[in-house]
């Protein structure tokens, strides 16, 4: 065989291998095509017999990672401290999620005007509020009115926007009061602390006045859910009108 000829087998057996290749990337071009629509009709069948959403099995859940997820945790293990209070959407510290912040989200309606607020009282730690509203063709409209005071002279600020608070370590602030509310409004409170820590500032308030408001008193080293005895008695639910 000459060289030509070798050359031109050597270009032939070249041209069958791409062919072959092709049409085996074809196959599973095509094998992939057909699949799709019977894993998708699979993964319907199974939503269909469980529409709840429920976890078929622990590998399901992926549950190395089950117990960041508020929602998947059962109610023994959210329903502790704070997370026990009907009030509240969404809460987490760390006695629920280990290495949580503070963290705390509610509706409040119109019966949250029906209450005096919370005391003034500071944190150990900084603090962050967020109000928001909750008519997405309106998004910067709050849809309610709140006051909050700051500082050992009670200086009043009156919130009627969305807004974000920083409220820094160790700095008063409150009386916290709802004082109209046209629509719920979403508040969300978030603590750089992994338990709640709290001194409450009675004196800051009118004696006459001071069994109205909710007062607080946490050292942050509270454990299993802890509730002070008096916010236990005193906490009233503050959602939906």
């Amino acid at each position: 065989m000459n060289s030509s000829q070798q050359c031109e087998n050597e270009k032939g057996t070249s041209r069958r291998g791409f062919v072959r290749d092709i049409a085996g990337m074809a196959g599973i071009t095509v094998a992939g095509m057909l699949t799709s629509p019977l894993l998708q009709a699979k993964d319907d069948r199974i939503a269909a017999s469980n529409p709840q959403g429920e976890p078929s099995s622990p590998q399901a859940t992926g549950s190395k990672y089950r117990k960041c997820f508020l929602n998947e945790l059962t109610p023994e293990e959210r329903e502790k401290g704070f997370g026990s209070q009907s009030m509240f959407l969404v809460f987490s510290d760390d006695d629920i999620i280990e290495g949580s912040q503070f963290f705390s989200a509610m509706l409040m309606g119109e019966s949250a005007t029906k209450v005096a607020g919370h005391g003034p009282h500071m944190h150990p730690h900084p603090e962050i509020l967020v109000a928001l509203g909750t008519d997405p063709e309106h998004p910067h409209d709050l849809g309610a009115e709140f006051e909050v005071y700051m500082g050992m002279e009670m200086e009043k600020h009156v919130i009627d926007k969305p807004t974000l608070i920083y409220i820094p370590a160790r700095t008063v602030h409150c009386p916290f009061k709802v004082t109209k509310v046209r629509r719920p409004f979403l508040f969300i409170q978030s603590q750089y602390a992994s338990k709640l820590g709290e001194k409450a500032m009675r004196d800051l308030v009118p004696a006459d006045m001071r069994d109205k408001y909710i007062f607080i008193d946490a050292d942050g080293m509270q454990r299993d859910g802890y509730i002070p005895p008096a916010q236990r008695a005193k906490r009233r639910p503050a959602t939906g009108s």
